[in-house]
């Protein structure tokens, strides 16, 4: 029966191509460390996922939306370890200097995507997702090939959007390899 449930999961996993990001996102929580986590959206999958990972040994995460009532709905899971934060855009904000273990890029002011992932280039593990989409600007003014910046790239696509994992310090290439279809 289990191997049933699997098989009809994955086959049917393009109905879920909104959560193609996820196993990439839990690996990538999971070995990046103790040091903060940093979300940029709010997202079904992701913040629920980043939420019970995180939970585990109360390692702070902070996660950033531009939506209002989007971030309404995610205000249950509010911790002293599990920050919420309305803001008005990506570009410029504060906790971009802040240390971070890992970051998340999947916000929806799909204009200002690249000018995000760019502003965290120096996290040491960062997951960026629909990174095969032109129209989400990872390719911004002023930020020209920033998909093709960061020292080490690995492009993890099963059956949905693309999730990239980018580094400037850590060969992400290695440490992915596993989580490959």
């Amino acid at each position: 029966m289990e191997r049933a449930n699997i098989r009809y999961f994955t086959s049917n996993f393009s109905e879920f191509g909104f959560i193609s990001h996820l196993p990439v996102l839990a690996a990538a929580c999971m070995i990046s460390g103790t040091d903060p986590v940093l979300e940029l959206g709010a997202g079904f999958a992701s913040s629920y996922a980043l939420h019970g990972i995180c939970s585990v040994t109360k390692r702070k995460i902070v996660t950033l939306e531009s939506d209002k009532v989007w971030l309404s709905r995610f205000s249950l899971y509010q911790r002293p370890w599990h920050q919420f934060k309305y803001v008005t855009d990506f570009i410029d904000l504060p906790e971009y200097k802040e240390k971070w273990g890992m970051a998340f890029v999947d916000h929806g002011i799909l204009g200002q995507r690249g000018l995000a992932l760019a502003a965290v280039k120096d996290i040491p593990i960062i997951v960026a997702h629909d990174t095969c989409h032109e129209e989400l600007n990872y390719t911004n003014k002023g930020v020209p090939q920033v998909l093709d910046s960061f020292k080490y790239r690995w492009d993890y696509k099963w059956q949905g959007p693309q999730t990239s994992v980018f580094s400037n310090s850590i060969d992400v290439t290695k440490l992915f390899r596993g989580l490959e279809l």
